[in-house]
Formats: structure tokens, C-alpha cells, sequence
């Protein structure tokens, strides 16, 4: 019989866990009209000031900027709304205007209800003062889907100070962030960005530490994992995500320390990333399963392998719910 230390549980668990990195083909979020003239609050050191004059109200604008992100995070139409000038206009990135407080309510009034849930977060860029009670704001706006995918939203905004209180008088969205894009790779895997981190299993069947990384320039995710099982050695899985200019698609490629390795084609159904994947044991043995990965929030995630099959004969199921590592 072939079935040696090298189609052990371990090997198997391997090949079906391969191809079962992360695909996501692009996707962007909605651009809605609140990406026009919103940003989020500032992080230290990033949001860059520059003032025309030494009596700006720089910290008011970036006040005003973070309390209108927090309105959008709630969903609050009134409170979204009351940042907007009465005459204001807002500019989508296709140069699709509307123009009154009104239409733009109108607009809101279908947005809202479309990012509920999503957490919405932002960056000043820079703030520069035209006069005492006008600003120039430039800052781009990070709406973090249920799924985990990210869409970056940038923007610029013009802000009038009235009756003490700073207004967005006009606001245009921005082409997005390709230009600064490290890689031509990197937009179709940022989606995938959620997966950077270390990642432990909460699963009695199975001791699995996982660690994913970027590569160089971001143009591959770099995925190293460990499997350990009582009485057994442990096995060391590298896996490779690159998206494949050629096909259109996101692929990966892994390789054990046993001397297996396989491939995967990924697709997308919601908040879970399915793989076809197939490989080769280290004795030569073939196999494939169906693999998903199914995001639940920042913190867990669920790996499962369906269909699995090693020489056309049936393996079980496995499922394994991973936890992120805390940072301590």
C-alpha cells in the first residue's frame, strides 16, 4: 500500500488546505455621496496641516471632518445633514453634480441604508485656509465592509465657516488611489488585506498557527502556516496569493514541508471566498477539494474543505474556526 507516513491525516489536511487561500476579484464598494468633503478623523502624524495664516482654524475644520464621519458611522440622516451649507454642491468622480441641501438629502436618503454596518474611517491630508471662514480640505474616506473589503474613497472639500460652525460648501470625488497603488497587483489582493496579521485555530481537532504577510511592492500575500497533531511531526504549509494578469484571476500556489504541493482558482459569493483547488502528494498521490473562506468580522474568520478527495476516493469535511492573535 502507498499509504505511508507521507499520506498521513497531516498530508491530506495540506493538500485541501493549499488552495484554500484568500481570492478576491476586485470589487469596490458604492461611491457614495457622502465620499464628497467627508474624511475621518485625523491620525497622529499623517494628517499633514498646512495654514495660509496664522489665524486658521485648522483644528476646527479637522473637528468638524471628524464629528460629520461619526454621523455617517451612525447612519444619522439629520446629523449627516446638518454639516451641509444650504446652497452646497457635491461632485461625484464621474462629474455627476447636485446642487441645494435638498438633493443632496435626496441622495443620502439612498445611501444610508446601503453602508449600514460598514465602519466608515478617514484621513486629512491637509487643511488650508483661504480666508478666516473658508478652508481647503483634501482627505479620502476608508469604508471597511461587512465582508472586510476595503474601499478608499478620496475627495476635496470646500468649508465655510457660518454662525461659528463649519459647513461643507462643496465637495468632489476624486479618481481612486491606483496611482499610488506599490504594485499592479496590489488592487485586485487588496481586498484581501483583512488576512494580514497572525491567526491562531479555536478548534479542538486541530493546532494550526497561521501568520500572512505581504510580499515585496504588495504584489503577493505571503502565507506561512503550521499543523500539529498529537504523535505526529509538525507540517509547515507556505502559500503564495498573486493575481494572474493573464486569466483575470487570483491565484495561489503552496507548498509543504513534506514535499506536497498544489493550486488554487478562487470566486466570490458574499462575505465567503471559494477555491477549486488541486495538488500532489508527496508519493505522488492526487487530490482536490472545494475550499471557503468565510469572513465574520475583524477577529474570526471560518476555513472550511468540501469535496475533498484524495486518488478519487472521498475524505471528510473539515471546518476550523481561526481566531486573530491578540497583540500583547
Amino acid at each position: 500500500m502507498r499509504w505511508s507516513r507521507y499520506r498521513s491525516p497531516l498530508s491530506v489536511f495540506a493538500l485541501t488546505a493549499a488552495g484554500a487561500v484568500l481570492f478576491m476579484l476586485p470589487w469596490r464598494s458604492p461611491r457614495p455621496a457622502e465620499a464628497a468633503g467627508q474624511d475621518g478623523a485625523p491620525k497622529p502624524g499623517k494628517a499633514a496641516s498646512q495654514a495660509a495664516s496664522s489665524g486658521s482654524d485648522d483644528a476646527g475644520v479637522r473637528k468638524a471632518v471628524a464629528d460629520y464621519v461619526a454621523a455617517l458611522n451612525k447612519g444619522d440622516l439629520d446629523g449627516v445633514m446638518a454639516f451641509w451649507a444650504p446652497d452646497a454642491e457635491y461632485v461625484t468622480e464621474e462629474g455627476n453634480a447636485t446642487r441645494g441641501k435638498q438633493g443632496i438629502a435626496d441622495l443620502f436618503k439612498e445611501v444610508l441604508p446601503q453602508i449600514k454596518g460598514h465602519k466608515v474611517t478617514g484621513q486629512v491630508r491637509s487643511v488650508r485656509t483661504l480666508r478666516t471662514d473658508v478652508a481647503l480640505e483634501d482627505g479620502s474616506l476608508e469604508f471597511t465592509l461587512t465582508d472586510g473589503t476595503r474601499d478608499v474613497n478620496p475627495y476635496t472639500a470646500v468649508w465655510v465657516k457660518a454662525d461659528g460652525r463649519w459647513l461643507i460648501s462643496s465637495a468632489r470625488d476624486l479618481p481612486g488611489g491606483a496611482p499610488d497603488a506599490p504594485s499592479l497587483a496590489y488592487p485586485h489582493l487588496q481586498p484581501l488585506e483583512w488576512l494580514v496579521g497572525e491567526w491562531v485555530d479555536d478548534s479542538p481537532k486541530a493546532d494550526v498557527h497561521m501568520t500572512c504577510k505581504w510580499g515585496p511592492n504588495k504584489a503577493f500575500l505571503v502565507m506561512n502556516y503550521e499543523v500539529r497533531r498529537e504523535g505526529q511531526e509538525p507540517l509547515a504549509v507556505v502559500q503564495r496569493i498573486g493575481w494572474d494578469p493573464h486569466n483575470g484571476l487570483v491565484r495561489s500556489w503552496v507548498f509543504d514541508s513534506q514535499g506536497g504541493f498544489g493550486e488554487g482558482h478562487w470566486s466570490r459569493d458574499g462575505r465567503r471566498w471559494a477555491v477549486e483547488c488541486s495538488g500532489v502528494l508527496p508519493d505522488g498521490g492526487t487530490g482536490g477539494s472545494t475550499n471557503v473562506w468565510e469572513y465574520a468580522d475583524g477577529k474570526t474568520f471560518v476555513w472550511r474543505a468540501t469535496d475533498r478527495e484524495v486518488d478519487d476516493q472521498p475524505v471528510a469535511d473539515v471546518e476550523i474556526k481561526f481566531v486573530r492573535k491578540s497583540q500583547k
